[in-house]
Protein backbone atom coordinates (compact mmCIF):
# COMPACT_ATOMS: atom_id res chain seq x y z
CA UNK A 1 0.00 0.00 0.00
CA UNK A 2 2.50 2.21 0.47
CA UNK A 3 4.42 1.73 -2.40
CA UNK A 4 1.42 2.37 -4.08
CA UNK A 5 0.92 5.44 -2.67
CA UNK A 6 4.33 7.24 -3.30
CA UNK A 7 4.40 5.75 -6.72
CA UNK A 8 0.96 7.77 -6.94
CA UNK A 9 2.52 10.68 -5.62
CA UNK A 10 5.48 10.49 -8.14
CA UNK A 11 3.22 9.67 -10.96
CA UNK A 12 1.55 13.57 -9.91
CA UNK A 13 4.48 15.40 -9.54
CA UNK A 14 5.86 14.06 -12.92
CA UNK A 15 2.64 15.62 -14.84
CA UNK A 16 2.57 18.65 -13.08
CA UNK A 17 6.10 19.39 -14.01
CA UNK A 18 5.21 18.35 -17.29
CA UNK A 19 3.14 20.99 -17.81
CA UNK A 20 4.90 23.78 -16.21
CA UNK A 21 7.36 23.04 -19.09
CA UNK A 22 7.65 25.22 -22.08
CA UNK A 23 5.66 24.08 -25.19
CA UNK A 24 5.55 25.17 -29.21
CA UNK A 25 3.17 23.91 -31.14
CA UNK A 26 5.01 22.48 -34.63
CA UNK A 27 3.18 24.41 -37.27
CA UNK A 28 4.00 27.66 -35.02
CA UNK A 29 7.61 26.96 -35.69
CA UNK A 30 9.69 26.78 -38.57
CA UNK A 31 12.51 23.87 -37.91
CA UNK A 32 15.47 25.40 -40.11
CA UNK A 33 16.46 21.90 -42.36
CA UNK A 34 19.24 23.74 -44.60
CA UNK A 35 20.80 26.90 -44.99
CA UNK A 36 23.23 28.11 -47.68
CA UNK A 37 25.52 31.56 -47.98
CA UNK A 38 26.19 33.43 -51.28
CA UNK A 39 28.26 36.58 -51.49
CA UNK A 40 26.44 39.33 -52.48
CA UNK A 41 27.00 43.30 -53.84
CA UNK A 42 28.51 45.77 -51.50
CA UNK A 43 30.37 42.87 -48.79
CA UNK A 44 26.73 41.59 -48.06
CA UNK A 45 26.04 38.42 -48.06
CA UNK A 46 22.41 36.40 -49.42
CA UNK A 47 21.42 33.88 -46.91
CA UNK A 48 19.12 31.24 -47.49
CA UNK A 49 16.90 28.58 -45.13
CA UNK A 50 14.46 25.98 -46.10
CA UNK A 51 12.12 24.39 -43.82
CA UNK A 52 9.18 22.49 -44.06
CA UNK A 53 5.28 23.66 -43.66
CA UNK A 54 3.10 21.33 -42.09
CA UNK A 55 -0.74 21.30 -42.78
CA UNK A 56 -3.18 18.91 -42.03
CA UNK A 57 -4.25 18.62 -45.71
CA UNK A 58 -0.22 19.12 -47.43
CA UNK A 59 3.45 19.92 -46.20
CA UNK A 60 5.84 21.52 -48.61
CA UNK A 61 9.58 23.06 -47.99
CA UNK A 62 9.45 26.66 -48.23
CA UNK A 63 12.69 28.53 -49.52
CA UNK A 64 13.22 32.10 -48.18
CA UNK A 65 16.12 34.40 -49.05
CA UNK A 66 17.79 37.36 -46.99
CA UNK A 67 20.68 39.60 -47.05
CA UNK A 68 23.05 41.22 -44.42
CA UNK A 69 26.67 40.95 -43.38
CA UNK A 70 26.69 38.17 -40.81
CA UNK A 71 24.48 34.90 -40.46
CA UNK A 72 22.73 36.49 -36.91
CA UNK A 73 21.49 39.83 -39.27
CA UNK A 74 20.33 37.54 -42.00
CA UNK A 75 18.54 35.10 -39.21
CA UNK A 76 16.95 38.47 -37.73
CA UNK A 77 15.59 39.68 -41.43
CA UNK A 78 14.35 36.35 -42.08
CA UNK A 79 12.72 35.89 -38.82
CA UNK A 80 10.80 39.42 -39.70
CA UNK A 81 9.25 37.99 -42.94
CA UNK A 82 7.81 34.69 -41.20
CA UNK A 83 5.01 34.79 -39.04
CA UNK A 84 6.81 31.04 -37.63
CA UNK A 85 9.75 31.38 -34.71
CA UNK A 86 13.15 30.23 -37.02
CA UNK A 87 14.52 27.36 -34.83
CA UNK A 88 18.02 25.29 -35.98
CA UNK A 89 17.06 21.86 -34.19
CA UNK A 90 16.49 19.75 -37.52
CA UNK A 91 19.37 21.31 -39.31
CA UNK A 92 20.60 18.89 -41.90
CA UNK A 93 23.10 20.96 -44.42
CA UNK A 94 24.91 23.81 -44.73
CA UNK A 95 25.88 25.09 -48.67
CA UNK A 96 28.02 27.94 -49.48
CA UNK A 97 28.66 29.42 -52.50
CA UNK A 98 32.04 28.98 -54.34
CA UNK A 99 32.72 32.69 -54.70
CA UNK A 100 32.17 33.51 -51.06
CA UNK A 101 34.17 30.11 -50.20
CA UNK A 102 36.95 31.75 -51.37
CA UNK A 103 36.66 34.32 -49.56
CA UNK A 104 36.64 32.70 -46.29
CA UNK A 105 33.52 30.56 -44.65
CA UNK A 106 34.78 30.82 -41.02
CA UNK A 107 32.08 33.03 -39.64
CA UNK A 108 29.61 31.01 -41.19
CA UNK A 109 30.36 27.54 -40.14
CA UNK A 110 31.52 28.56 -36.78
CA UNK A 111 27.63 30.46 -35.87
CA UNK A 112 26.55 26.83 -36.91
CA UNK A 113 29.67 25.66 -34.06
CA UNK A 114 28.32 27.85 -31.62
CA UNK A 115 24.38 26.48 -31.70
CA UNK A 116 23.88 24.09 -29.44
CA UNK A 117 20.97 23.18 -30.58
CA UNK A 118 22.78 22.12 -34.27
CA UNK A 119 24.36 18.41 -34.25
CA UNK A 120 28.10 17.99 -35.45
CA UNK A 121 27.13 15.18 -38.12
CA UNK A 122 25.22 18.56 -40.76
CA UNK A 123 26.27 18.05 -44.37
CA UNK A 124 28.38 20.66 -45.10
CA UNK A 125 29.14 21.29 -48.94
CA UNK A 126 30.18 24.01 -51.74
CA UNK A 127 28.36 24.73 -54.52
CA UNK A 128 30.01 25.40 -58.11
CA UNK A 129 27.81 28.99 -58.83
CA UNK A 130 24.90 30.20 -56.91
CA UNK A 131 23.59 28.13 -53.80
CA UNK A 132 20.59 29.91 -53.46
CA UNK A 133 19.39 28.97 -57.01
CA UNK A 134 20.62 25.39 -56.36
CA UNK A 135 17.73 25.16 -53.08
CA UNK A 136 15.50 26.83 -55.30
CA UNK A 137 15.45 24.15 -58.09
CA UNK A 138 12.32 23.44 -59.79
CA UNK A 139 12.71 19.47 -60.50
CA UNK A 140 12.35 19.47 -56.82
CA UNK A 141 10.05 21.76 -56.08
CA UNK A 142 7.67 18.34 -55.05
CA UNK A 143 9.92 17.00 -52.61
CA UNK A 144 12.13 17.76 -49.48
CA UNK A 145 14.84 19.60 -50.55
CA UNK A 146 16.95 19.00 -47.30
CA UNK A 147 15.90 15.30 -46.51
CA UNK A 148 16.95 14.64 -50.83
CA UNK A 149 20.60 17.18 -50.41
CA UNK A 150 21.68 15.28 -47.05
CA UNK A 151 20.32 11.78 -48.30
CA UNK A 152 22.83 12.62 -51.75
CA UNK A 153 25.39 13.19 -49.46
CA UNK A 154 25.06 9.87 -47.53
CA UNK A 155 24.72 7.91 -49.64
CA UNK A 156 27.83 8.51 -51.77
CA UNK A 157 30.19 8.80 -48.63
CA UNK A 158 28.81 5.11 -47.26
CA UNK A 159 28.96 3.43 -50.81
CA UNK A 160 30.11 5.62 -53.76
CA UNK A 161 32.99 7.58 -54.15
CA UNK A 162 32.91 10.88 -51.99
CA UNK A 163 35.47 10.58 -48.50
CA UNK A 164 33.44 10.98 -45.54
CA UNK A 165 33.17 14.69 -44.46
CA UNK A 166 30.49 16.65 -42.10
CA UNK A 167 30.12 19.61 -40.01
CA UNK A 168 32.78 17.75 -37.38
CA UNK A 169 35.42 16.58 -39.89
CA UNK A 170 35.46 20.16 -41.16
CA UNK A 171 36.18 21.78 -37.81
CA UNK A 172 38.73 19.64 -36.89
CA UNK A 173 40.83 19.83 -39.87
CA UNK A 174 40.02 23.49 -39.44
CA UNK A 175 41.78 23.90 -36.12
CA UNK A 176 44.49 21.31 -36.88
CA UNK A 177 48.16 21.76 -37.41
CA UNK A 178 49.43 20.73 -40.50
CA UNK A 179 45.78 19.93 -42.12
CA UNK A 180 43.51 21.75 -44.77
CA UNK A 181 39.72 21.04 -44.81
CA UNK A 182 37.72 19.58 -47.99
CA UNK A 183 34.23 19.53 -48.88
CA UNK A 184 32.10 17.80 -51.77
CA UNK A 185 31.40 20.40 -54.69
CA UNK A 186 27.94 20.10 -55.80
CA UNK A 187 26.36 22.21 -58.84
CA UNK A 188 23.06 22.44 -60.66
CA UNK A 189 23.76 20.47 -64.30
CA UNK A 190 20.66 21.17 -66.88
CA UNK A 191 18.01 21.02 -63.65
CA UNK A 192 19.54 18.04 -62.32
CA UNK A 193 21.68 18.78 -58.81
CA UNK A 194 24.57 16.69 -59.01
CA UNK A 195 28.15 16.25 -56.96
CA UNK A 196 30.92 17.56 -59.28
CA UNK A 197 33.90 17.27 -57.25
CA UNK A 198 35.89 18.18 -54.08
CA UNK A 199 36.91 21.31 -53.16
CA UNK A 200 40.40 22.16 -50.79
CA UNK A 201 41.07 24.56 -48.32
CA UNK A 202 43.78 26.77 -47.23
CA UNK A 203 42.51 27.44 -43.61
CA UNK A 204 38.82 28.41 -44.26
CA UNK A 205 39.26 29.57 -47.82
CA UNK A 206 38.82 27.69 -51.27
CA UNK A 207 41.96 27.51 -53.29
CA UNK A 208 41.93 24.26 -55.16
CA UNK A 209 39.32 21.31 -56.94
CA UNK A 210 39.68 18.46 -58.03
CA UNK A 211 36.92 17.07 -60.72
CA UNK A 212 34.75 13.99 -59.73
CA UNK A 213 36.47 11.21 -61.80
CA UNK A 214 40.02 12.18 -59.47
CA UNK A 215 37.93 12.33 -56.20
CA UNK A 216 37.87 8.17 -56.09
CA UNK A 217 41.43 7.87 -55.43
CA UNK A 218 41.61 10.57 -53.15
CA UNK A 219 39.26 9.02 -51.14
CA UNK A 220 41.70 6.13 -51.11
CA UNK A 221 44.07 8.18 -49.52
CA UNK A 222 42.32 9.27 -46.39
CA UNK A 223 39.40 6.71 -45.53
CA UNK A 224 40.43 3.63 -43.92
CA UNK A 225 36.98 2.39 -45.70
CA UNK A 226 34.81 -0.59 -46.89
CA UNK A 227 32.26 -0.19 -49.97
CA UNK A 228 34.91 2.87 -51.37
CA UNK A 229 32.04 2.54 -54.81
CA UNK A 230 33.14 1.68 -58.39
CA UNK A 231 36.37 2.55 -60.55
CA UNK A 232 37.14 1.57 -64.24
CA UNK A 233 40.67 1.43 -66.02
CA UNK A 234 41.46 1.60 -69.56
CA UNK A 235 44.55 0.37 -70.77
CA UNK A 236 47.20 1.29 -73.84
CA UNK A 237 45.47 -1.64 -76.01
CA UNK A 238 41.99 -0.65 -75.35
CA UNK A 239 40.69 -2.95 -72.66
CA UNK A 240 38.50 -1.67 -70.30
CA UNK A 241 38.59 -3.58 -66.78
CA UNK A 242 35.80 -1.75 -63.69
CA UNK A 243 36.52 -3.31 -60.04
CA UNK A 244 34.42 -2.59 -57.25
CA UNK A 245 36.41 -0.95 -54.01
CA UNK A 246 35.64 -3.70 -51.17
CA UNK A 247 37.98 -2.04 -48.47
CA UNK A 248 40.71 -0.05 -48.82
CA UNK A 249 43.68 0.78 -46.41
CA UNK A 250 46.26 3.89 -46.49
CA UNK A 251 49.22 3.49 -43.87
CA UNK A 252 51.26 7.15 -44.06
CA UNK A 253 55.05 5.82 -43.60
CA UNK A 254 57.38 9.33 -42.00
CA UNK A 255 61.17 9.01 -42.54
CA UNK A 256 63.01 11.94 -41.27
CA UNK A 257 66.35 12.83 -42.52
CA UNK A 258 67.98 15.65 -40.81
CA UNK A 259 65.11 17.23 -39.45
CA UNK A 260 63.12 17.18 -43.14
CA UNK A 261 59.93 14.64 -43.68
CA UNK A 262 59.83 11.89 -46.53
CA UNK A 263 56.40 10.16 -46.94
CA UNK A 264 55.53 6.96 -48.35
CA UNK A 265 51.84 6.27 -48.61
CA UNK A 266 51.09 2.14 -48.87
CA UNK A 267 47.92 1.40 -50.21
CA UNK A 268 46.25 -1.75 -49.66
CA UNK A 269 43.15 -1.97 -51.86
CA UNK A 270 40.83 -5.87 -51.92
CA UNK A 271 38.57 -5.00 -55.10
CA UNK A 272 35.98 -7.55 -56.70
CA UNK A 273 35.90 -7.40 -60.53
CA UNK A 274 32.80 -6.06 -61.92
CA UNK A 275 33.57 -6.20 -65.52
CA UNK A 276 36.13 -6.81 -68.04
CA UNK A 277 35.65 -5.79 -71.79
CA UNK A 278 38.75 -6.88 -73.55
CA UNK A 279 39.34 -5.19 -77.10
CA UNK A 280 39.41 -8.59 -79.37
CA UNK A 281 35.71 -8.89 -78.55
CA UNK A 282 35.90 -12.26 -77.65
CA UNK A 283 34.67 -13.61 -74.32
CA UNK A 284 37.79 -14.56 -72.22
CA UNK A 285 39.16 -15.54 -68.86
CA UNK A 286 40.79 -11.90 -67.07
CA UNK A 287 44.39 -12.76 -66.34
CA UNK A 288 44.83 -11.38 -63.12
CA UNK A 289 48.36 -11.24 -63.22
CA UNK A 290 48.49 -9.55 -66.58
CA UNK A 291 46.09 -6.74 -65.06
CA UNK A 292 47.29 -6.17 -61.40
CA UNK A 293 50.49 -4.43 -62.13
CA UNK A 294 48.77 -2.19 -64.71
CA UNK A 295 45.94 -0.93 -62.42
CA UNK A 296 48.79 -0.64 -58.99
CA UNK A 297 50.35 1.53 -61.78
CA UNK A 298 47.61 3.70 -62.82
CA UNK A 299 46.51 4.35 -59.10
CA UNK A 300 49.98 5.66 -57.92
CA UNK A 301 50.12 7.44 -61.15
CA UNK A 302 46.75 9.43 -59.97
CA UNK A 303 47.56 9.77 -56.53
CA UNK A 304 50.93 11.52 -57.04
CA UNK A 305 49.29 14.14 -59.82
CA UNK A 306 46.75 14.66 -57.04
CA UNK A 307 49.34 15.20 -54.67
CA UNK A 308 51.56 17.39 -57.05
CA UNK A 309 48.48 19.47 -57.34
CA UNK A 310 47.73 20.11 -53.60
CA UNK A 311 51.68 20.75 -53.13
CA UNK A 312 51.71 23.73 -55.97
CA UNK A 313 48.46 25.13 -54.28
CA UNK A 314 50.01 24.85 -50.52
CA UNK A 315 47.13 22.85 -49.52
CA UNK A 316 47.69 19.64 -47.10
CA UNK A 317 44.33 17.41 -46.73
CA UNK A 318 46.17 14.60 -46.46
CA UNK A 319 47.50 15.86 -43.08
CA UNK A 320 51.04 15.21 -44.01
CA UNK A 321 52.31 18.26 -41.50
CA UNK A 322 50.00 16.63 -39.02
CA UNK A 323 51.84 13.57 -39.75
CA UNK A 324 55.29 15.28 -39.70
CA UNK A 325 54.10 16.68 -35.82
CA UNK A 326 53.01 13.46 -34.41
CA UNK A 327 57.22 12.22 -35.03
CA UNK A 328 59.12 14.83 -35.04
CA UNK A 329 59.40 16.94 -31.08
CA UNK A 330 61.51 20.36 -32.55
CA UNK A 331 58.39 21.09 -35.69
CA UNK A 332 58.08 24.24 -36.70
CA UNK A 333 54.69 25.45 -38.35
CA UNK A 334 56.98 27.77 -40.67
CA UNK A 335 59.53 25.77 -41.60
CA UNK A 336 57.49 22.98 -42.50
CA UNK A 337 55.20 25.56 -44.55
CA UNK A 338 58.34 26.37 -46.37
CA UNK A 339 59.01 23.12 -47.09
CA UNK A 340 55.68 21.42 -48.14
CA UNK A 341 56.00 22.28 -52.03
CA UNK A 342 59.11 20.25 -52.39
CA UNK A 343 58.48 17.33 -49.79
CA UNK A 344 58.77 13.79 -51.15
CA UNK A 345 55.56 11.42 -51.06
CA UNK A 346 55.66 8.24 -52.67
CA UNK A 347 52.43 6.21 -52.92
CA UNK A 348 52.90 2.16 -53.56
CA UNK A 349 49.64 0.54 -54.75
CA UNK A 350 49.00 -3.21 -53.70
CA UNK A 351 45.57 -4.33 -54.79
CA UNK A 352 44.12 -7.68 -54.12
CA UNK A 353 41.55 -8.74 -56.94
CA UNK A 354 39.77 -11.03 -54.75
CA UNK A 355 36.82 -12.46 -57.65
CA UNK A 356 37.18 -12.05 -61.06
CA UNK A 357 33.10 -13.67 -61.76
CA UNK A 358 32.07 -17.06 -63.34
CA UNK A 359 34.49 -16.84 -66.67
CA UNK A 360 38.13 -17.77 -64.92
Amino acid sequence: MVKRTALSIMFILLLSGCSMLPTKIVNEIGMLQGVSYDSADDGEVLGTIVFPIIRKDMSHSEVRSSLGQTSKEIRTNLNNETRLSLVSGQLRFALYGRTLAEKGINDFVDTLNRDPSIGSIVQVAIVDGSANELLNSNKLQNENISIYLQELLDHNMESGQLPHTNLQTFLFQLHQIGQDPYLPIMNNVNGNIKITGMAFFRYDKFITAIPMEDVYSFKTLVDKDKNDGIQGYTFENGDKVVLETLESKPTYTVNIVQGKPEFTINLKMKTRLLEYAPTKGKRQAFDKKKYKGKIEKQIEEKSNKIITQFKEHNVDPLGLGAKYKEQYRKFNKKQWEAYYPTVPVSVKAKIDIQQTGTVD
